[in-house]
């Protein structure tokens, strides 16, 4: 297949400049903007900024730009927009992210349709319809928020089994903690009136019954994160590009995923080893996975990116959710437990004497620790564990980050900045899940919710998230919720606690990258570091600050190349550089193909020979392919599937057939050629023959019809 070179344009207002023979040419020179380096203690701007290879090599005024200017040089006129780092991603469950666009987003409003019991199976039916999903396929949604049913009324077993009798149902909770299941949904996952309810666990029962109700939280959730489908090969491909492009299109470059199992592993990693990721991403297997994983994965190569795939670290859970009345305190609950217990103050994920051993095998192993901690006991359940590893020598750093820190009481905070410790803190609380924590917690303690004033004027350099998918992937809503404090209703949370816009966006950019040990090629725009750059149409710290979050991402740039455009055309093909510069491709939300270089896309082509031999039959097989999608006519029945293409081959996805009869002659002709297909992994194209290949061998040639 021929492959075309990216074109590299001069602006034709711009002076030219013949480099000296010692001077770098630069790749990109950005100017006439907002370029706010995030470098320092207050917001530092320069004039340009140079990219070579991938790598920020000037920031400093246009005329030391302008002189790395060469003949193949693109200058980029900002035209008054802001360019920043890239934002990293402090935590989120990326792999759900792969996930999320073949399920039903149930958020509650603004974010989603979910504001009642009715909307959310109303949503629930016109995704199934939508989607025409038989009867017996799983239907998943998720972002139920129990917290703003009006009246208490929740989503239960009985309302779900009456609107999908014949479909097993999943309606995931927003912490994603917990799942309301149906019956035969319960009966796919193992739960029945015989199962015990495991410590730390939560299986709501219906009333009068040890029948379970639907709602499962906490450990007693694990079998359903354990039994995740897999994926095809080629989902895992395309999954990945597609939730790729969700973290890309917020204008983070790092993504996070915060509890990993081994499947969930084996799938990132062979996504990774198949060149499929278009920014970077770090996981952090979960504690009771980690063995597992270092038998197929060896602690020498975790902390060191791969394919821009890295492990970097483990993952403690320590308690729940807040919002779902799971999270470990000291005090009781106002509202009492999420099965209706008393003087209820949440339990801890584990003991405290297991959590002690498993702080210090994190410990033992020397890598990065994220422990997730909400209530204020499992801050300290945490705090008495780190000290038991530590057996009082604090000499060795230690990366640790303690995950959302929420309820942190202000006597924690100098244990945290004592034993270097970093919260990563979740403002978008304030906003989504204010009303929640008045009501179970009240309102002296909901705010002091993520306590970011404190922590910083302390010494920390905590880190922000969102926690997608429990909420919305949206860094601008993230950086309001810091610097606002206002609640989805209006009111102010902990105003004493806001941060200013530049403390905000540290969170987001330099202070993540020193969560990842990454400061030397991240989270500023420093000469030599990575060029993963953001482009905004509005300047953050230049702002009214309660309009923040009504600024667009337009771009978003990995190592010098754009990966999201500033376009509402998502569906048009994006071409995307790989490292061999020689090299474009075609991203698009659900599927890959080579662009420009791929003329056999959109094109019907009809078979001319099948492994050596001619076809010669009235109606040969044809084949039609384009945005990831295969439609053929075999010669007696359709077929159809899914392709991908990364690097130099193919991966085809399984067909699916109609089931016509015909003359045997043409039947057996389209069972050799489906089987064929299934063992392609590589094609060219000229002019108008395409060939199919397998293991470097011709399996198959095509003409392009007239």
């Amino acid at each position: 297949m021929k492959i075309l070179a990216l074109l590299c344009v001069v602006f034709a207002c711009q002076p030219f400049f013949l480099p000296s023979a010692t001077a770098q040419v630069a790749d990109t020179v950005y100017h006439n903007g907002s370029i706010l380096t995030m470098a320092g203690e207050s917001p530092t701007y320069v004039e340009a900024l140079a990219v070579r290879d991938g790598k920020i090599v000037f920031a400093g005024t246009k005329d030391g730009a302008l002189a790395m200017q060469g003949a193949t040089t693109k200058f980029k006129d900002l035209e008054g927009k802001a360019l920043l780092p890239a934002f990293l991603d402090g935590h989120s469950h990326y792999i759900n992210s792969l996930l999320v666009a073949n399920q039903c987003k149930l958020y509650a409003p603004p974010s989603g349709p979910g504001k009642n019991v009715p909307s959310i199976l109303a949503e629930l039916k016109k995704y199934a319809a939508d989607r025409e999903i038989p009867k017996g396929e799983m239907i998943i949604g998720y972002g139920y928020d129990d917290t703003v049913m009006p009246d208490g009324r929740l989503l239960n077993r009985d309302d779900l089994d009456k609107a999908f009798p014949d479909n097993p149902v999943r309606v995931d909770h927003v912490s994603m903690h917990g799942t309301v299941l149906n019956s035969p949904a319960l009966k796919y996952y193992g739960y029945s009136a015989e199962t015990k309810t495991p410590p730390g666990g939560v299986i709501v029962r219906k009333p009068g019954t040890e029948e379970p109700w639907g709602l499962i939280m906490e450990t007693a959730y694990i079998p359903v994160m354990e039994k995740a489908e897999p994926m095809t090969a080629q989902q895992e491909i395309d999954w990945t590009r597609a939730g790729q492009m969700l973290y890309a299109e917020a204008g983070i470059t790092t993504a996070h995923e915060g509890v990993t199992h081994l499947p969930q592993f084996q799938t990132m990693k062979r996504a990774s080893d198949a060149g499929a990721n278009i920014i970077d991403v770090v996981a952090y297997p979960f504690i009771t996975d980690v063995d597992r994983v270092l038998a197929e994965f060896p602690v020498s190569e975790w902390v060191q990116y791969k394919n821009r795939f890295k492990v970097g670290g483990v993952k403690i859970t320590l308690d729940g959710s807040p919002q779902g009345r799971t999270a470990f305190f000291t005090t009781p609950y106002l509202t009492g437990g999420p099965a209706g217990e008393k003087d209820w103050k949440g339990e801890p994920t584990f003991p405290q004497d297991l959590a002690n051993q498993m702080v210090k095998k994190v410990y033992d192993l020397n890598v990065p620790l994220i422990l997730h901690c909400n209530g204020d006991a499992s801050i300290d359940a945490f705090l008495t564990a780190y000290e038991f590893a530590r057996a009082g020598d604090f000499s060795r750093p230690w990366n640790v980050t303690t995950i959302h820190t929420q309820f942190m009481r202000k006597d924690q905070i100098p244990k945290f900045v004592e034993y270097k410790v970093r919260p990563s803190f979740y403002t978008l609380h304030t906003f989504y899940f204010a009303d929640a924590h008045i009501k179970n917690r009240g309102p002296r303690q909901a705010a002091y919710i993520s306590p970011m004033r404190d922590a910083i004027d302390a010494g920390l350099r905590p880190s922000n998230h969102t926690d997608f998918v429990v909420a919305p992937l949206d860094q601008m809503t993230m950086l309001w919720s810091a610097v606002n404090r206002v609640s989805r209703a209006g009111s102010e949370v902990g105003p004493d606690q806001r941060v200013t816009p530049y403390e905000g966006l540290k969170s987001m950019t330099e202070w993540v990258a020193e969560q990842y040990d990454e400061l030397d090629t991240k989270g500023t725009l420093d000469v030599g570091k990575l060029a993963d750059l953001v482009i905004l149409d509005k300047d953050p710290i230049k702002v009214d600050p309660l309009s923040i979050k009504e600024i667009k991402i337009l771009e978003t740039i990995k190592e010098g190349v754009t990966i999201y455009p500033a376009s509402d055309e998502m569906n048009k093909p994006l071409k995307v550089a790989t490292r061999d510069a020689g090299k474009t491709y075609t991203w698009r939300a659900h599927a890959c193909d080579l662009s420009g270089v791929n003329n056999a896309a959109n094109r019907e082509w009809t078979l001319i020979t099948l492994r050596g031999e001619t076809i010669d039959t009235a109606k040969p097989p044809t084949m039609l392919f384009g945005s990831g999608k295969l439609s053929i006519f075999g010669g007696v029945n359709r077929l159809s599937g899914s392709y991908g293409l990364v690097d130099d081959s193919v991966t085809i996805g399984e067909l699916i057939s109609t089931r016509m009869a015909g003359p045997p002659e043409l039947m057996d002709l389209e069972r050799k050629f489906a089987q064929t297909l299934a063992s392609v992994d590589g094609y060219h194209a000229h002019d108008d023959e395409l060939e199919l290949l397998s293991k470097g061998i011709r399996v198959a040639t095509f003409r392009a019809r007239e």
